[in-house]
């Protein structure tokens, strides 16, 4: 989905632009994949395991874009992808199609500067519009800036998924699940 491009000031007095992700945009997409998996142990993926090509992403970024029910919302710094959010429809089913999931990730020199918060209000507003009235999302146990951020802004534990993140040296983290109310 194809949304309005919104400007906002950073705690640092920077201007961050929060749009639309655009096909244009999968070159800087992969190298912050790469980084944002490299930052934290919170994420699905190792930074080794963004491999796509710049021309899949480009595919995977127009299909975002060109949804009629999805949206990805990037943020930009000074003409560098700082973060991104995302809403993915449950399905189209009747029973289950006023849920959607979402995720969002900024690299680490952007947090603490109001950008999660931006886009996680925005994401609300966007969700609404496609007539959605529960967000879902999962957080790793451990990432409790994350999970207070998402408490603060109105979700809620709902259950755990037990053992569902194992890193590479055998050990495992669960992951909550929470709900937003819309």
């Amino acid at each position: 989905m194809i949304f309005e491009t919104k400007q906002i000031v950073l705690k640092d007095g920077r201007t961050c632009t929060l749009r639309s992700v655009e096909k244009t945009d999968a070159a800087d997409m992969l190298e912050y994949l790469k980084a944002v998996s490299g930052e934290t142990p919170f994420l699905a993926r190792y930074a080794d395991e963004v491999n796509f090509t710049v021309e899949k992403e480009r595919a995977i970024l127009q299909n975002k874009a060109e949804s009629p029910n999805e949206i990805m919302l990037t943020a930009y710094v000074n003409g560098k992808l700082a973060g991104n959010c995302s809403l993915m429809s449950f399905g189209r089913l009747r029973r289950i199609s006023h849920r959607c999931e979402f995720a969002i990730a900024l690299k680490k020199a952007y947090w603490s500067q109001g950008i999660g918060s931006a886009m996680m209000q925005y994401a609300f507003e966007l969700a609404r519009e496609l007539k959605y009235e529960q967000m879902e999302l999962e957080v790793v146990e451990g990432n409790i800036r994350a999970k207070s951020l998402y408490e603060r802004w109105g979700f809620r534990e709902m259950g755990k998924i037990y053992h569902a993140m194992k890193y590479d040296d055998g050990n495992y983290r669960d992951e909550y699940t929470m709900l937003k109310i819309l």
